[in-house]
C-alpha cells in the first residue's frame, strides 16, 4: 500500500519523532491511514489495510513475530510522529521504510500520512526526511515512493526533497459493460490462450512492464506461466471467490502480440481487464482485445470494470476512452539516488 499526503509547512511543531513499534503502534497507525484514504484505496490497499488492524489486534504475535523474523521488522518499519494531547502522547503523523520487492538496492518510503489536524506543520517531510536518511544508512542506492498526479503539495515536498519522477500508471473504470461490436485486427489471429503460450507471455510481461513499476511490484513467473499445479490453485481459489478468468492471446505470423486477461466476479465488486501489447504492435490490437472481453462481461449482472495503464501505453490509453473508460487515479513514481551508495 502506497499512500502520501503532505502540505506546506506553516506553524511550528511541538511533538517529536520515534521509531515505529509493531506491538502499541499497529492499530494506531492503521486508523490514521483509514481516515486520510479509505476512500481512494484500490483492493491492494485496502487488503494491506485490513492486514494491519488485524496485526494491531494480536499484540502477543505481533511481539513473537517482531523478534523472530527479520522479514516481519523490515515490513513494518518505519518512523512515528507523537504530539501531546490531553497529557498523553497520540500518534499524529506515520512513515514506513520496506526494502523494495522487486529491487533490493532500493526502499520504498510508504504510508506517509499526518492526522488532518496537524497538517501545514511540518510534520509530513520530517518524517519522509527521517526515512531518506535510514534507507541511506540501511546501505540503499535510491529511495523510491508513489503519489498521486493530483497531490500538487505532497509533490512539491518531495521534488524539493531531490525525488525524480521515473515513471507512472493509471486506473481507469468503465462504470458497466455493454455488448459492443467486436472489432478485428487486420493480419492478427485471435484465439483462447492456451498454456504452451506461457514462456512467451511471460517475455511479454517482462518486456511490457516498465522497470519502475516491477520495483513495487516484481514479475510473478507463475501468473504469465503457469504450471500445472499453479492452475489448478488458480482454479480452486477463482471457485471459492466467486470468479471467472478468461484469456486471449492474439498473434501476428505465429508470434505473440498480446494478450487480455479478463477477471469476472459474481461476489466482489467489479471486473478486471489486463492487457499486455508487444510495443511493436502498439496501435494495432487494442480494439480487438478490449471489444471481446467487454463483450464476454456485458451479459454479467452490471459493475465496474478495472484496468490499469502504465504511463507509456498512450495508444491503449486513447482506445480505453473511447470506450467510456474514465481516470480514476494516477500514480507517478519518485526517486531519489543516492549517488554514493551504489553496490
Amino acid at each position: 500500500m502506497v499512500v502520501t499526503v503532505a502540505t506546506e509547512a506553516t506553524g511550528q511543531v511541538q511533538g517529536e519523532m520515534r521509531r515505529l513499534d509493531p506491538v502499541r503502534d499497529l492499530g494506531k497507525v492503521a486508523d490514521l491511514i483509514a481516515e486520510a484514504f479509505a476512500k481512494d484505496m484500490d483492493e491492494r490497499g485496502r487488503s494491506a489495510l485490513r492486514e494491519m488492524r488485524w496485526m494491531g489486534r494480536l499484540s502477543p504475535l505481533v511481539w513473537w513475530l517482531s523478534q523472530a523474523d527479520p522479514t516481519f521488522r523490515d515490513t513494518f518499519s518505519g518512523f512515528v510522529w507523537e504530539e501531546p494531547v490531553d497529557g498523553n502522547r497520540q500518534i499524529v503523523g506515520n512513515v514506513n521504510l520496506n526494502r523494495a520487492p522487486g529491487s533490493r538496492s532500493r526502499y520504498i518510503v510508504c504510508n506517509v500520512v499526518v492526522d488532518k489536524e496537524y497538517r501545514g506543520q511540518g510534520i509530513g517531510r520530517r518524517l519522509t526526511e527521517r526515512a531518506i536518511d535510514q534507507a541511506k544508512a540501511n546501505g540503499a542506492h535510491a529511495a523510491i515512493l508513489q503519489v498521486r498526479h493530483d497531490n500538487p503539495p505532497a509533490l512539491h515536498i518531495y521534488t524539493d526533497l531531490g525525488f525524480e519522477k521515473v515513471g507512472g500508471e493509471t486506473d481507469l473504470e468503465l462504470d458497466k459493460a455493454c455488448s459492443v461490436p467486436v472489432q478485428d485486427a487486420a493480419g492478427y489471429r485471435l484465439r483462447a490462450w492456451q498454456p504452451a503460450d506461457g514462456r512467451a507471455t511471460y517475455q511479454l510481461a517482462q518486456q511490457v512492464i516498465p522497470e519502475p513499476q516491477q520495483w513495487f511490484r516484481p514479475i510473478r513467473k507463475d501468473r504469465y506461466w503457469p504450471d500445472w499445479g499453479s492452475r489448478l490453485i488458480d482454479w480452486l481459489g477463482n471457485l471459492l471467490a466467486g470468479q471467472r478468468v478468461e484469456r486471449l492471446a492474439i498473434l501476428k505470423e505465429g508470434e505473440l502480440a498480446g494478450t487480455l486477461r479478463v477477471t469476472t466476479s459474481r461476489r466482489q465488486k467489479g471486473h478486471h481487464l489486463a492487457l499486455l501489447i508487444h510495443p511493436d504492435h502498439a496501435g494495432q490490437v487494442e480494439a480487438a482485445l478490449i471489444s471481446r472481453g467487454l463483450r464476454s462481461i456485458a451479459g454479467l449482472p452490471p459493475q465496474p470494470v478495472e484496468v490499469t495503464v502504465y504511463q507509456e501505453e498512450t495508444h491503449l490509453r486513447d482506445v480505453l476512452h473511447t470506450y467510456g473508460f474514465r481516470e480514476v487515479r494516477t500514480l507517478l513514481t519518485l526517486q531519489k539516488e543516492f549517488r554514493g551508495n551504489v553496490w
